[in-house]
């Protein structure tokens, strides 16, 4: 016996395959289409790269890192935690629209406690450090740190895009306490998270490592957990000259390009 549709019941089933898809972007009633105003996280140069040797007489190579957001939206993480003995927070992000709403977006995010001086939450693996040899694709890796961050308005752009607020929307106290069980951090357009080498974990052990040009890739949000506008921009190599008997280090150059151990 075949079946037929009726013209109401294959309006309803069109309209409910639109609802379905329009998460991205919308059209309200007076036919203006809504669309998210992303973030696009850029890795910004390295700076303060320097040799030190640690207490116990290793040799770190320091480095200031910077996130910039350079989209058209802020980045915004909500963490939580129901139960208040849980060690770590689920993380939704949520992205500002057009037409000044914002919507939810569930991440793979985490978010830990470091009482490292720091003393708030940091989103887990936020950036991701690794030393090794340009051109040795599939070589030794001589150095790898996964840097955990709170999200904030640390730095301003000196040439911010037009959507950048006049003042930090994300201040470091909205990172938490301990004993906090939800949060809200996030990066503003036109604002960076910086970290100066001086800070808790901003090193590379290169204790071992021989005189010789070395490439560090340094990647904003390795784990993709953040929808952004665009991913080109994540990673920046920096090559500099090590030569640790002399206590030196040079940076002879850096790029907004893909890199990686694996890269050729």
């Amino acid at each position: 016996m075949r079946r037929t549709i009726t013209s109401s019941a294959l309006a309803v089933i069109l309209l409910a395959g639109v609802v379905a898809t329009a998460t991205a972007e919308t059209r309200p009633a007076g036919g203006s289409t809504v669309r998210d105003l992303l973030p696009d996280l850029k890795m910004a140069r390295l700076y303060g790269c320097d040799l030190e040797t640690s207490a116990n007489g290793r040799t770190r190579l320091r480095v200031g890192t910077i996130g910039w957001n350079v989209g058209s939206g802020p980045l915004e993480a909500r963490g939580r935690r129901i139960d208040p003995s849980d060690e770590s927070m689920q993380v939704t992000q949520r992205i500002r629209r057009s037409d000044g709403s914002w919507r939810k977006r569930k991440t793979r995010a985490l978010l830990f406690y470091a009482g490292d001086g720091h003393d708030h939450w940091h989103v887990r693996q936020f950036m991701l450090l690794n030393l090794y040899k340009a051109g040795e694709p599939g070589g030794d890796v001589y150095g790898i740190r996964k840097l955990g961050y709170c999200l904030l308005d640390a730095t301003r752009k000196a040439k911010p895009p037009a959507a950048t607020p006049p003042a930090p929307v994300y201040p470091a106290g909205a990172c938490g306490h301990a004993d906090d069980t939800a949060v809200r951090m996030g990066i503003s357009v036109g604002y960076g998270d910086d970290y100066p080498p001086a800070y808790a974990h901003q090193w590379l052990d290169v204790t071992d490592l021989a005189p010789d040009v070395y490439r560090i890739c340094a990647t904003v949000d390795p784990l993709d957990d953040f929808l952004e506008s665009g991913e080109d921009n994540n990673q920046r190599w920096t090559d500099v000259r090590i030569d640790i008997p002399a206590g030196e280090i040079e940076v002879l150059g850096t790029a907004n390009r893909a890199c990686g151990p694996n890269v050729p």
